[in-house]
């Protein structure tokens, strides 16, 4: 990345840069770590891993819950990756490109390593889940004189919200595609620290796995045979208390089913729109939820 920015400096680049790791998956997690900060964190107890019993809808990777040294090595893996970043940013400065180039940095799925019982992404369990660890990401834009340092901003936004956002920033908002239609939303007035006109609701789907999150509710439906899920969000952070069979909840429950159904109606693509007998997108084995226990009202 370093030598492709060096070589293209006189001209505009895009540059789309993956690291391998950290990747909290894999017989290597059992292993301990090896780079150059795993010195640091050889005796750390890093509780922002929560020891948890494993959930029972986890399917892979219990091995890794409560596992020091895989706990360990995802730190020091993820600390590699801030080298990166480090690296790449230092060397835009230095070459006097800082300025004049806007970073986004964020990754393409969530990922928990302990929370709730779960370690690993929302396809790792049975049936496959929709909790906001498996569904945030981070996001940090920065360019320097034109977004003010520590800025923070608290609406909803999902990554299909970044193509309209990043073109209307650089003054291509026209160029965004109009067919086919996309959800995205333009939130590039919040990159200024201004509060913006904004809806807090953001959608999700993975195979038969449905969910709407607003800033107060989660409501997840899987289809065909559920089970369905309602968390009071706002109140209940680690989706302890699912509220789908609670009568006083029922109308909330409702409502936020009819504006999930409207959203995926208009923007789902037929091919794989798996609630109209359309096809799954990765071959994943689609959960049948007539082999499990009934819904659950409370976690433990």
């Amino acid at each position: 990345a370093v030598q492709f920015i060096e070589t293209h400096q006189e001209k505009p680049f895009f540059l789309f840069l993956s690291y391998n790791g950290p990747y909290g998956l894999g017989g290597h997690l059992s292993r301990e770590a090896r780079n150059r900060h795993a010195g640091y964190y050889s005796e750390k107890e890093l509780p922002s891993f929560p020891r948890r019993d494993p959930h029972p809808w986890l399917l892979n990777n219990r091995q890794f819950i409560n596992n020091p040294v895989s706990i360990r090595r995802y730190a020091s893996e993820l600390s590699g990756v801030d080298d990166g970043v480090g690296e790449v940013l230092e060397t835009l400065e230095r070459l006097g490109l800082d300025e004049n180039t806007l970073i986004l940095f964020t990754a393409d799925q969530g990922w928990v390593g302990g929370q709730g019982g779960f370690w690993g992404m929302g396809d790792h369990t049975r049936p496959i889940t929709a909790y906001d660890g498996m569904l945030q990401v981070p996001l940090i834009l920065r360019q320097p004189g034109r977004i003010p340092e520590e800025t923070t901003s608290d609406i909803l936004v999902s990554t299909y919200d970044l193509m309209p956002t990043v073109l209307s920033y650089l003054d291509l908002g026209e160029e965004m595609p109009k067919e086919p239609e996309s959800p995205g939303r333009d939130f590039s007035g919040a990159l200024s620290g201004e509060p913006i006109p904004w809806k807090n609701e953001v959608f999700y789907e993975f195979e038969n796995t449905r969910a709407i999150r607003t800033d107060e509710w989660k409501y997840i439906e899987r289809t065909p045979y559920g089970p369905d899920e309602l968390y009071h969000v706002s109140e209940d952070p680690g989706e302890e208390t699912n509220l789908i069979h609670h009568l006083d909840r029922r109308e909330t429950g409702k409502e936020l089913r009819a504006r999930l159904h409207e959203f995926f109606d208009r923007y789902a693509d037929p091919r794989y729109d798996l609630w109209k007998g359309g096809g799954s997108k990765t071959k994943l084995l689609v959960f049948d939820a007539k082999v499990v226990e009934p819904p659950f009202e409370r976690r433990q």
